[in-house]
């Protein structure tokens, strides 16, 4: 179906094809890194934006 509807655009079949199997790969292995990941990383992750990184530069520069 959806090489038909490519087909249809005029002359980007293959192209449309190729980005279509290219996205969905990502979208795969995205979703499996993120089933993949710790959950320390994972709740690590969540807290950065939220950390206050001007201590450690303090910490830094008194060195």
């Amino acid at each position: 179906m959806l090489h038909d509807v490519y087909k249809s655009v005029g002359g980007f079949g293959s192209y449309g094809m190729i980005s279509m199997i290219i996205f969905i790969v990502f979208f795969a292995l995205l979703v499996l890194y993120a089933i993949s990941i710790r959950k320390k990383d994972a709740e690590d992750f969540s807290r950065m934006p939220l950390d206050d990184f001007s201590k450690e530069s303090d910490e830094i520069q008194d060195s």
